[in-house]
């Protein structure tokens, strides 16, 4: 019950009891008087009797003529006189109520011989008229008392509404709901108390941004190189560790691009001149791998960085080699340099290479680059080509377009686990195709794909759909775990699709469900998010965002979205034990989760070793193939 209702409710209970008590009073008071005068008036008609009564002798006879005039102007119904048991006179009115009706007796001595005189009369006011003429004025004065009383409380409900909404604005609070508030904090009450609640929020909330700032801090010592603020050779080998061991990245390529004159520069115009050409080569660079999803840059060495391109053959890799070149040529080299040496040495991987190997053959291409010199760069071939990795944006749209006529989308359901062998918290879905050749792709192969082709929300809805029938089927074990993409979300005509959709679903059932975004996203469009996401929330749906860790960025929005679980990358996660600094990383976005209901969960958990650590870190739970393998579910 709210606050102002209670303190209403206790003021009209009160004023009620005070008028009953009042009332009952009264009455009770009223009616004692009332018995009094008539008890008087019985006495009084005792004595003019007692004063008359001449036992055996002409009096009597007399009496009996004043008698009944007198009992009729003392609403008197019977006067007898008793000797004992004997009955020695006796007269009753002649209006003999029924014997149903409630009547007064009296008992009186006469005179001194022992006889005992019995009257019968009518209760006091018995005759009185009750209408509602006869007791207006008590009438008016309880109409008046209840006049105020709706007056006096409908000006407390005004008065205490402040309080009422400064309540509110403390339970939604409590519940990690404030994002809900619809009123301005200006209208609580009292101001004293509504101030300060303000500026304890704003401190929490400069707290919570510092927070983020210091955890983003901690993994960009660990992870960013602290010069030029892009990846250090530690972030580079473990995004080229999980990108090898990636299933569902069929092929990818590793640029090494050496700015051989930067030595030369540092030696003679200063260190400063080299870092602002290593600054802007960066950014260059940075323009550069926008242009592909998923592509990063690292600093590779001294003078070297590394670009890393997921999903991508040879012959694409050298033509971003060639676009690298082009860029790297613009930068505002010093006069001294009229020919800059830049070389480039490329490799394309396969999912399973080691790597050691990779990076063996990456650097082995820039010395052969360095050697050969003419354009400066050099592939090492291995013959992945776009046949034997399906690339092409004209045959990815066809065989798009026909598995989503066919509706022959696959999904695969992996469950997340607190305990190996126990049952599963959640799971999640797996979309998975075949190719024209039958081979199984995984949804970061064929996405990207689908994203050049303009077929992503087509993808996303014929994904949802199925996971939305599945989550109301009666067997469901656990959690549904559903990936989105940000681009498909941000879409006004998807996102009213989708809401139409959850809203058809019982708020029970959609609690059931998960929506899973990607860091990366989550990082780019932070802003633009918050509606859409706010909406689901408000139908009571769970929200994920996955990867994370992937990148150096704010962690804000963990706060500010409320998330629900926060998914590690797997780089993160392999080897976790042997690396330190992995080790510092998640601890740091396990202490920017502490405090809400988010809950860390890694992702590509493959070893014993790897889950023990993450659990002493202080991981929820895990997902990989240590605890269950991905299976096929269809739908009937």
């Amino acid at each position: 019950m709210k606050f102002t209702n209670q303190f209403i409710t206790t003021i009209t209970l009160c004023v009620l009891a005070a008028v009953l008590m009042v009332l009952v009073g009264a009455g009770i008071s009223f009616y004692q008087m009332g018995l009094a005068y008539q008890q008087r008036q019985v006495d009084a008609v005792v004595r003019m009797v007692d004063e008359a009564w001449q036992p055996d002798s002409a009096a009597q006879p007399a009496i009996e003529r004043w008698l009944p005039a007198l009992m009729d102007v003392s609403d008197l119904i019977e006067f007898s006189v008793h000797d004992g048991e004997q009955l020695r006179w006796r007269y009753q009115s002649v209006q003999v109520p029924p014997e149903t009706e409630v009547t007064q007796e009296y008992s009186r001595p006469l005179g001194g011989d022992g006889l005992q005189v019995r009257l019968v009369l009518q209760p006091p006011f018995y005759d009185i008229d009750h209408s509602l003429a006869a007791v207006s004025g008590l009438t008016g004065a309880i109409m008046l008392v209840f006049a105020g009383l709706l007056l006096s409380l409908r000006w407390f409900r005004r008065q205490l509404r402040g309080a009422e909404l400064l309540d509110q604005r403390g339970r939604l609070i409590l519940d990690g709901r404030l994002s809900m508030l619809q009123h301005h904090p200006g209208e609580e009450w009292p101001q004293a108390a509504s101030r300060a609640l303000d500026r304890l929020m704003a401190e929490l909330k400069e707290a919570r941004k510092e927070r983020s700032r210091f955890d983003t801090f901690i993994r960009a010592n660990v992870f960013v190189d602290r010069k030029i603020g892009i990846g250090n050779r530690v972030f580079f080998d473990n995004r080229l560790e999980a990108a090898l061991n990636d299933a569902a990245s069929h092929s990818g390529a590793l640029l090494l691009v050496e700015l051989q004159d930067l030595e030369h520069i540092n030696h003679r115009l200063g260190f400063e001149r080299g870092d602002e050409l290593l600054s802007s080569a960066s950014v260059y660079l940075g323009h550069l791998i926008r242009r592909y999803p998923g592509a990063l840059q690292a600093r590779y060495t001294g003078n070297t960085f590394a670009l890393l391109f997921p999903n991508l053959v040879e012959s694409e890799a050298l033509d971003a080699a060639r676009q690298v070149m082009k860029l790297l040529h613009r930068l505002h080299w010093p006069d001294e340099i009229r020919e800059p040496a830049v070389f480039i040495g490329g490799v394309c991987f396969a999912f399973g290479e080691q790597l050691d190997q990779v990076q063996e053959e990456a650097e082995l291409a820039l010395r052969s680059a360095a050697l050969q010199g003419g354009d400066g760069y050099f592939m090492y071939y291995k013959g992945l080509t776009e046949e034997s990795s399906g690339k092409g944006t004209v045959r990815w749209r066809t065989l798009l377009s026909r598995l989503l006529e066919q509706d022959a989308i696959l999904l695969d359901r992996q469950g997340i686990y607190q305990e190996r062998g126990g049952e599963p918290e959640s799971q999640e879905l797996l979309a998975r195709i075949h190719d024209e050749r039958g081979r199984e792709l995984a949804a970061g192969h064929f996405l990207p794909m689908a994203e050049k082709c303009g077929l992503l929300q087509d993808l996303d809805r014929s994904i949802l759909l199925r996971g939305l029938t599945l989550l109301q089927e009666g067997d469901r074990r656990a959690t549904l775990a559903i990936n989105v993409s940000v681009a498909s979300l941000l879409n006004r005509g998807f996102h009213r699709w989708l809401v139409f959709e959850l809203i058809q679903l019982p708020r029970a059932l959609l609690g059931e469900l998960v929506i899973e975004l990607s860091e990366a996203g989550v990082s780019r469009h932070f802003l633009d998010l918050a509606k859409p996401l706010r909406a689901l929330k408000a139908l009571g749906c769970r929200l994920a965002v996955d990867h994370a860790g992937q990148d150096v960025v704010s962690t804000q929005y963990i706060k500010d979205y409320d998330l629900d679980y926060l998914k590690l990358h797997p780089s993160l996660v392999r080897d976790i034990h042997r690396k330190p600094n992995n080790q510092m990383a998640v601890r740091s976005l396990l202490g920017n989760c502490m405090g809400n209901r988010t809950r860390v969960i890694a992702v590509g958990v493959e070893a014993e070793a790897e889950w023990e650590c993450l659990r002493q870190l202080g991981v929820h739970a895990g997902q990989g193939y240590y605890f269950a393998c991905p299976e096929r579910f269809t739908l009937v």
